[in-house]
Formats: C-alpha cells, structure tokens, sequence
C-alpha cells in the first residue's frame, strides 16, 4: 500500500467517524428536555453553542477533506497523483563523479522522469539546477540506497547537475553543465 493510499483511507475513516459522532450528537441535543433558559449566566457551555461549534468544525473538516482529496472529480492535486515515468535515468555517484547514461540526458517537457541514484563510498547531493544558476529540485543520495525521485520538468532548457551535499574535498569538482537537455513547448509555472 502506497503511503497515499493510507492518507486517503485515514481521512475517509476520520470523516466517517467525525459524520457519525455528529449526527448521534444532533440527535441526542434534540431528544433532551427543553428546560428554561436561565437569565444569570452559569458559566457553562448552552448546547446550542457546542452544536454550532460541531457544525463549524465539521465544515471545516469537510473543506479541507475536499481541497486535499480527489473526492472532486475536477481537482488533480499533485500529491495524489501517482505519475507514472516516461523515462528512467540510472546515475552513479561514486569517487566524486556523476555517472551519467548519456550526456545531454534527453528529456520531453511534460514528461514524468524518473531517477535513480547510487552510491557506493559516501553520501552527495544531486542538485538539478536551471540555467539562471536556481535549484530545481534536489535529492541526498545516501550510499547502499537506491535513491529514486520522479520529476516533471515543464520549461524547455538546459540544466545543470551539481552536488548539494559537501562530500569532501572533491566537493566542488561535481559540476555537470548541460547534463539534461528538456526540449518541447510546455512552460507551467510550477517549475
């Protein structure tokens, strides 16, 4: 089971609960004997205000249910999304070097990429990083871990690869200029 999956069946299971405990508390306040509303004040919560407080947080739960789920057709929100790559780079890092499949690594703009990192001597950090020298995204690649990451890159371009991480001396030297080439028309602002 995906961890998306857990969150999904953990809000389903949590808005059926909060539904049920609502609806019986409904229940129970209209059932109960109307008694007199007392002028002097008690200090007590009136039901009625512990319903509408109910009915305000039970909204707002719904709200965020709604605008973190797909339960609305029309909403694809990027965290529940399962993308499936078009492409799978496999990338070594070993005695401060990036081994690359190919250099320029092709890309589509648009097109869900995966990467997969190793490293067999010490932990780098794989930085993938515009033109303009801003860091698209970056991943610590931990030695005897198959590292992946999925990305989708949505602006045409050239991008660089550096290491993130300071690994040691060599640190500096981890610079690949032009490593991914992403051709195509796409241009989305969440790049």
């Amino acid at each position: 089971m995906y961890i998306t999956d857990s969150i999904r069946l953990f809000y389903l299971i949590f808005f059926l609960l909060v539904v049920a405990f609502l609806t019986w508390f409904v229940f129970k306040v209209r059932k109960s004997p109307k008694k007199e509303i007392k002028e002097e004040p008690t200090g007590r919560i009136d039901k009625r205000e512990i319903a509408f407080f109910s009915i305000l947080v039970t909204v707002v739960i719904i709200a965020h249910i709604v605008t973190l789920s797909n339960l609305v057709p029309w909403q694809k929100w990027r965290i529940w999304s399962d993308p499936v790559p078009v492409k799978q780079f496999a990338i070594d890092v070993e005695e401060y070097q990036f081994k690359l499949p190919a250099t320029p690594m092709s890309v589509e703009a648009g097109e869900f990429v995966e990467f997969t990192l190793t490293s067999q001597d010490v932990t780098y950090g794989f930085g993938v990083f515009r033109e303009d020298g801003t860091l698209v995204f970056q991943l610590s690649v931990l030695p005897g871990y198959e590292n992946q990451f999925v990305w989708n890159f949505s602006t045409p371009g050239l991008y660089d690869i550096r290491s993130t991480e300071y690994s040691g001396a060599k640190h500096s030297d981890m610079w690949i200029k032009d490593a991914i080439e992403v051709s195509g028309s796409m241009e989305v602002a969440y790049d």
